[in-house]
């Protein structure tokens, strides 16, 4: 009867181990890009601009965490060539490391325009397409356009990808607001009389 268990039980082991590849572990990337071509909005201005070129071509720059095998100067493709900046909008990001191929797939999410600058937050999944072991993880894609001299002038631009999470903005809450100002206001009222 032991013998039959032990062998049961090596069985069920072995099942267990040989039923399929082993669990893949999640991406783990932060990278700047560097477009070095000439950037182009299709309205001639940042700020109102509904697509932008990349700058192609596009290399990985700064690394500052990766268990890909990413190496600083691989090419980077987007397509379209002409990105969205428009709430919506989605774009693929495609590179090749010795551990395979990487595709993300991106929606902007968020748009911040400035004076002469364009603030874009995309959010998406980053997939091994080529390869095998790493699980498809969440990955967030930030661009900052800047125009020198306004509309029509020479378009900057910078490129962070990174499966980190941005930190959230915290904006208080009017009731927060209120509270601090009343605060501050009877700080104020008490130093006159003290």
């Amino acid at each position: 009867m032991m013998k039959k268990t032990l062998i049961a039980a090596g069985l069920a082991l072995g099942a267990a181990v040989f039923a399929g590849p082993a669990s893949a572990v999640p991406i783990e990337v932060i990278f700047n890009v560097v477009g070095l071509g000439t950037f182009t909005a299709d309205t001639g201005d940042v700020t109102n601009a509904t697509t932008i070129t990349s700058g192609a071509p596009n290399l990985v720059a700064a690394i500052i965490a990766n268990n890909i095998g990413l190496v600083g100067g691989t090419a980077v493709t987007l397509a379209p060539g002409a990105l969205p900046v428009t709430v919506g909008g989605v774009f693929t990001k495609e590179f090749e490391t010795g551990l395979g191929t990487f595709l993300e797939t991106l929606t902007v999410t968020s748009i911040t325009p400035g004076a002469n600058s364009l603030g874009v937050l995309a959010v998406g999944t980053i997939s091994q397409i080529v390869g095998v072991g790493f699980d498809p993880t969440p990955v967030y894609w930030s661009a900052a356009y800047t125009q020198n001299a306004g509309q029509g002038g020479q378009i900057n631009g910078s490129f962070n990808n990174s499966t980190t999470p941005p930190p959230p903005v915290n904006i208080p809450e009017p009731a927060t607001l209120a509270l601090l100002g009343a605060g501050l206001v009877g700080l104020a009222l008490r130093r006159r009389r003290g």
